[in-house]
C-alpha cells in the first residue's frame, strides 16, 4: 500500500504533463518536425522524387508532400486568420484568435492524416515486398 501511495503523486504529475501540457506542445514539435523534414530534403543531394521503384508513386508523393502541407498551414492560417479578422464587423479579434488558436492545433489533426497514409503506404509496401518475393523451394 505504501508503494501505491508513494507512486500516486508522481503518476498525477506525469498525466497533467502528458495530458495537458503536452497537447500545447506537440504542435510545434510536428510543426518543427516537418520543416526540418522540408529543409533536409531540399539541401540533400537527392532529388524529391522517391529513389525507390514502387507501384505505389502517390502514395510516395503525398507522403513527402504532407510536410509541405503541414508547414505551410500556419503561415496560410495566419494570413487567413488576419483577412477574416479584417473583415469582420464585430467580434473581429475573437474571430482572429479563435482562427490561430484552430490553426496551430490544426497540424496535430493533419500529422495524423498523415501518419494514416504512412500506415497505409508501409501495408502496400510490405505487400509489394512479399508479392515480388521468389518462393522458396518447399522443403520435403
Amino acid at each position: 500500500m505504501k508503494e501505491l501511495t508513494n507512486a500516486v503523486i508522481p503518476a498525477i504529475l506525469q498525466a497533467l504533463i502528458v495530458c495537458v501540457l503536452r497537447v500545447f506542445t506537440i504542435p510545434w514539435t510536428i510543426w518543427k518536425g516537418a520543416a526540418f523534414r522540408l529543409a533536409e530534403m531540399r539541401n540533400s543531394s537527392k532529388s524529391a522524387k522517391p529513389t525507390s521503384n514502387t507501384e505505389f508513386p502517390v502514395f510516395e508523393w503525398l507522403k513527402t508532400s504532407w510536410d509541405g502541407v503541414i508547414f505551410l498551414s500556419w503561415f496560410v492560417g495566419i494570413v487567413a486568420a488576419c483577412v477574416m479578422a479584417a473583415s469582420a464587423y464585430r467580434g473581429g479579434f475573437g474571430i482572429f484568435l479563435y482562427t490561430l488558436a484552430s490553426t496551430y492545433f490544426g497540424v496535430i489533426g493533419l500529422s495524423l492524416a498523415k501518419e494514416f497514409l504512412i500506415l497505409a503506404l508501409s501495408i502496400a509496401l510490405n505487400v509489394e515486398k512479399i508479392s515480388n518475393k521468389p518462393e522458396s523451394a518447399p522443403q520435403a
